[in-house]
């Protein structure tokens, strides 16, 4: 089962999204309800931080989730990104799959070890 924090700092314009685990049908519905509700808070632009170091390559229809919550991120209006990878190459190449789509991987978008790395490459970008 998988597990999911979302949460928006609107004082520093950045939405963390945690994934862990191996996420499954069951996991998806409330996932994108969070991701939405939270950014929704934002009155602009905003950045975002993606912790992925404990994902785990997910079913078909959760792999259809992190699209459609990319597409969501995209249309509240994201402007860069950090992902969190802790080395995981699992986790990560399936996410950069399916995001691909929605995002580029340009200069967008960076990667960190941590998510208080993720901070001081935004807090400098």
């Amino acid at each position: 089962m998988g597990t999911f924090e979302v949460r928006a700092d609107t004082v520093k314009s950045r939405l963390y999204i945690q994934l862990v685990g191996f996420f499954r049908e069951a996991d998806v519905q409330s996932t994108l309800d969070a991701l939405r509700t939270e950014a929704g808070k934002f009155q602009g632009p905003f950045d975002v931080v993606t912790d992925i170091s404990k994902f785990l390559p997910g079913s078909p229809k959760a792999a259809d989730a992190i699209q459609q919550g990319s597409e969501l991120v995209k249309e509240f209006g994201r402007r860069r990104a950090v992902r969190v990878t802790g080395g995981i190459v699992t986790g990560l190449m399936q996410f950069k799959r399916l995001v691909g789509g929605v995002f580029a991987e340009d200069e967008t978008v960076r990667y960190a070890s941590s998510v208080s790395e993720a901070d001081k490459i935004l807090d400098h970008w």
